[in-house]
């Protein structure tokens, strides 16, 4: 039997966690379909894959070690929180197993580097990135046509309803489609983070298209759709971040001001739609509201804060592990370990010292992107401004460790370990990426 050639046996490896990214992306928020959880399997399948791959080859290719060990190094020690911190403070273990499940997502990550070399993990990030930004721009049309119906047509709005339950089966409240109390029509479920993600990947994912503007105001008018504050205010947060990360001294005014004309038209065209739609002026004062303790979700994250302050009192140092709740504020029976006020939340589960050591290994992470400026500054660009993105829109809602935030996650620590890499020196003694 002739040897599986290396470049085919990683395009093999590939193709089933490729298909997983597919299902989460566009198969809403549970992933089963008859009964059967298609997502798990798929997750499984390719973690399975990736190992098998692995042990053909026999060795670790050792062009990744230190990303491949900083993030099995990050599972690791967000472990001891899962399996001993528990243990110590007496939280229910059922708990503190069913809430960071979402984990297991970073296993084919570590796989994935320990089987790349570097030159395949360099060509593997371009194909991630325009899989995600192609199958989030599908997820974003889907979800832009359902606002336009149920926004310009109100007397089809039932249509959406009837397509939704068509489509996604037994989601029921998870899909927070409909009209909201001031009279939107609200478009949003957990997968709508994938257009966060995309929309700063766009210009890395195509580089050279003249549509790349079309592909982000489409994924803009998704995100306004999805009526979430925190992730408007990430948005814009990520912008400016992402801005700052491709300036230097030497850059020229002329590209500033490009800049500036550029994202000052992209924001007339969207205003220009959004007015068109009618709901200018609803979504003016959705923002406007942020500071406003009058609003009934804002009042309802602020009283979850002194009750999460009490549970972190019991263990300022380490925590109350993951599963952990305030037993005098439960939001879901389901899911008692939820909350919206996810600072506080982490606080308390996490401790002083988990909140130290994780938020050092990700401000690790971000050192190590930033110093990769001048070798891609463009992905750099594109890495810090969606994680500043995504963290900030992940502090207002129980998304961090939800399944399709952290395959999310899972995806910019892949492409996170590119822009990591080391320099390597050729036969000629020139230098490369």
């Amino acid at each position: 039997m002739r040897p599986v050639p290396a470049e085919g046996l990683v395009n093999l490896a590939l193709l089933l966690p490729a298909c997983f990214l597919v299902e989460v992306i566009l198969g809403g928020p549970f992933g089963t379909y008859g009964g059967v959880s298609v997502r798990f399997l798929l997750l499984g399948a390719s973690g399975a894959v990736l190992l098998f791959a692995l042990l053909l080859r026999g060795r670790l290719t050792g062009a990744h070690l230190v990303p491949l060990f900083s993030v099995a190094g990050f599972m690791a020690l967000n472990g001891i929180w899962v399996a001993v911190v528990p243990v110590l403070t007496g939280t229910d273990m059922h708990w503190a197993l069913r809430e960071p499940h979402a984990f297991i997502v970073l296993v084919p990550v570590v796989l994935l580097l320990g089987l790349l070399s570097r030159d395949q993990l360099a060509r593997t990030v371009p194909r991630l990135q325009r899989l995600v930004v192609i199958a989030s721009l599908v997820l974003a049309v889907f979800q832009v046509s359902l606002w336009l119906v149920g926004t310009l047509l109100g007397d089809l709005q039932w249509v959406v309803s009837y397509l939704l339950d068509a489509v996604f089966v037994g989601a029921g409240d998870h899909l927070k489609v409909g009209l909201t109390p001031d009279g939107f029509f609200r478009v949003f479920w957990i997968s709508t983070l994938w257009c966060l993600l995309a929309y700063f990947w766009v210009p890395v994912a195509f580089p050279g298209s003249r549509l790349k503007w079309l592909y982000r105001g489409v994924l803009l008018l998704s995100l306004f759709a999805a009526y979430s504050r925190g992730i408007w205010v990430g948005l814009a947060a990520g912008i400016l971040v992402a801005f700052g990360a491709t300036l230097s001294w030497r850059t020229p005014a002329w590209r500033l001001g490009r800049s500036a004309l550029l994202g000052g038209a992209a924001a007339l065209a969207i205003v220009g739609v959004v007015a068109a739609s009618g709901e200018l002026e609803r979504g003016v004062k959705r923002v406007t509201s942020t500071t406003s303790r009058a609003d009934v979700s804002i009042n309802a994250r602020l009283e979850q804060a002194p009750h999460l302050l009490r549970l972190w009192y019991e263990h300022p140092f380490v925590g109350n592990g993951y599963g952990a709740y305030a037993a005098g504020h439960v939001r879901s029976q389901e899911a008692p370990y939820s909350y919206e006020h996810m600072p506080y939340a982490l606080l308390a589960k996490l401790g002083l010292l988990g909140v130290l050591l994780s938020g050092g290994i990700v401000a690790g992470w971000a050192y190590l992107a930033w110093h990769a400026r001048r070798r891609a500054p463009r992905q750099v660009a594109a890495f810090l401004g969606a994680c500043t993105a995504l963290l900030v829109a992940e502090m207002t809602n129980p998304l961090v460790l939800n399944f399709v935030s952290m395959s999310i996650f899972a995806c910019l620590l892949v492409q996170w370990a590119d822009l990591a890499a080391p320099m390597e020196v050729s036969p000629r003694g020139s230098v490369t990426a």
